[in-house]
Parts: C-alpha cells; structure tokens; sequence
C-alpha cells in the first residue's frame, strides 16, 4: 500500500517591485524570463517604453521600462502565460497576449510599433513559433496537457513519456524492491551516458535517492504538475549535477478560479489473462490494484494569496504466486530416466 501527499501554499505579492525583489533572490531553473527589442516601422530602436507584464491566470503584474537600445528584459519570471502591454507617447498602445513562459526557459518577444495616438491600439493573440536563439542547450518541454491525453505505459508516471524525447533509451522500471523504490521511477539512458548521471529536481530542489542515484527519490502525481523540462545537451552554467540530462518539473499552483481533479485506476485477476503455466483447475491468483486521488487549486485572497493540493493513493492487494518444477522421487534417487 503506498500514499502520496503533497501540499503546496504560494503567497504572491502584488506589488510588482517588491515581487521583482523577491524573484531574483531565487535560482534561475526555477523560473523563466521574458526578453525582446523594441523598434519602430524604420526599424530604429525606441527607447524609453513603458512595459507591463501580467499573469493571465493571477493578474499579478510586473513592470519595466525598455533601454536605450530598445531591449527589454524581466528575469526570474514564474512559469504561465503572460500578456505584455507597451505605451509611448506618439505610438499606438501594443498588446501581446498568449506568451507562454516555461521554467528553464527564454521567451523572445521583439514588437514593433506603429506611429499614432494614444485612443489607437494594436492587439496581437498569436505569434509564430521562433527559433531558439537566446540559449545553447538542447531541451523539450512536456506540458500537462501532454501529460493529461498521452497514454502512459507504465502506470501514471512523467517518466513515461520520456521515450519520446530524442537521445532517451532504455527507459524502463527499476528492478528495485518497492521499499527501495516506492515511488515506482524507472531509469533510462541519455545519449549513451550512464544512468547514474542524470539529474532530477522538482521545484528546485533536487530529488535524487543517494543510495540508488539512478532513481528518482519522488514522482508527483499528474495532476500535480504543470511542466517537465529536460535538457539534454549543451547545459547552461546554472545546469550543474548532470551527465545525461538535467530534469526540472514544475508543480501547479492555485489561481484565482478554482480548479481540480480527481482520478481512480482499478485492476483485478478478472481482468487479466491466466499465467501460461498455471493449471486448468485452479483460479487465477487474488489480485486487486487500486490508484487513486485528486488535486485542487485556487485563491486565498484575491490575486495575493494562493493554495494548491495533490494526493495520490495506491491498494495493491495480491497473493503470493510462484511456479516451480520439482524432481520426482526417480531423479532424487539419481534415475535421471524418470524425468
């Protein structure tokens, strides 16, 4: 019988300097960052622009202003999607909506303006995937709607989904006991590299059994999490412990609508087929497996104080079943011929 709890309480300033503050005392595999230039239809640069960030699903905002060469930068955002509102006097009021920020992640967002009053506007929703630029290293993001509609072979873990990634192999169950194992990971290779090698952090904070490194020490439920990042190549200074690959999984966090879920996976002896060895006489051994539980998510006080819970639950309920050959009395007696 396994139990899994998880219970995360995020307290958002609104403020957005005192947020900023706050931020940047974290590390950067936490969070995101939004950066781009700012130009007119001439392509010149423009300076001076008032630039607002905002969090589409708790409305906290946070604000800059663009630099003398156009560019604009906001480090250590949380993981989400954004609208990025910009106002210059003589230029039509810009919206940029729809900009999705991921842990690990740069997100580039270049915007022209258009010369014109102030009553104008221009509004943007959508915007061509872009090409990496702003960073080196070889990396795929799982989001949790991926995580929600693709068929998991092995029970309900992330790490499933990971033969889909390019360099992944081997990836399978550990053949460790369940008290050494039990969150149930698996193990797989990276390029080649030994298993040993791979790195796991969740929320920051690394989640890897010293005894059994090829395992990862906790695996959240689906539910729970809101993106799995994997960088495979190429790693950033900030990327450190890693061999293989460095994986980062992000965990949901309460908005100011609630939200939730609540699953239930069942499984029994009726269910499956007969052991090939088994005799024809005799019923096919107890077994009845359960997976269970549920996350919820919403606000504490409006657009400051959020809550987010996840609890996964396991029944295995099995008989002991093995299958043997025994020698004949013949054989004990070293007639072999009885056989």
């Amino acid at each position: 019988m396994k139990r899994r709890l998880s219970l995360s309480v995020f307290l958002c300033l609104a403020m957005s300097g005192v947020l900023g503050t706050m931020n940047q005392a974290q590390a950067q595999a936490l969070y995101g960052s939004v950066v781009g230039n700012v130009k007119d239809s001439s392509e010149a640069v423009v300076a001076g622009v008032s630039i607002t960030l905002t969090n589409l699903e708790t409305k906290q905002s946070r604000a800059g202003t663009s630099t003398e060469t156009g560019s604009y930068s906001f480090a250590t955002v949380s993981p989400g999607t954004y609208e990025i509102k910009i106002s210059k006097e003589g230029f039509t009021a810009y919206t940029r909506s729809g900009v999705t920020v991921a842990a690990n992640d740069t997100a580039r967002v270049d915007i022209t303006l258009n010369v014109g009053g102030v009553s104008e506007s221009v509004t943007v929703t959508g915007a061509a995937a872009l090409l990496q630029t702003d960073r080196a290293e070889v990396r795929t993001d799982i989001s949790a709607n991926q995580l929600s509609n693709m068929p998991m072979s092995v029970g309900r873990n992330y790490q499933t989904l990971f033969v889909t990634l390019p360099g992944f192999g081997g990836v399978q169950s550990s053949y460790n006991s369940t008290p050494s194992n039990p969150s149930k990971a698996l193990v797989f290779n990276v390029n080649g590299a030994s298993f040993n090698i791979n790195n796991t952090k969740i929320d920051g904070a690394q989640s890897i059994n010293v005894w059994l490194p090829h395992e990862s020490a906790y695996v959240p439920t689906l539910e729970a999490i809101e993106m799995v990042n994997v960088v495979s190549g190429s790693f950033d200074a900030e990327t450190g412990l890693a061999g293989g690959a460095a994986i980062y999984v992000s965990s949901k966090s309460g908005t100011n609508q609630l939200h939730g879920a609540v699953f239930e996976s069942h499984n029994n002896q009726h269910l499956n087929g007969r052991p090939f060895f088994l005799p024809w006489n005799q019923s096919k051994p107890k077994f009845v497996y359960n997976d269970f539980g549920g996350a919820v998510g919403g606000r504490i006080i409006k657009e400051k104080l959020f809550f987010f819970g996840s609890y996964e639950g396991t029944d295995n309920r099995e008989s002991a079943f093995y299958l043997a050959t025994v020698p004949t009395a013949a054989i004990k007696s070293g007639n072999m011929q009885g056989q």
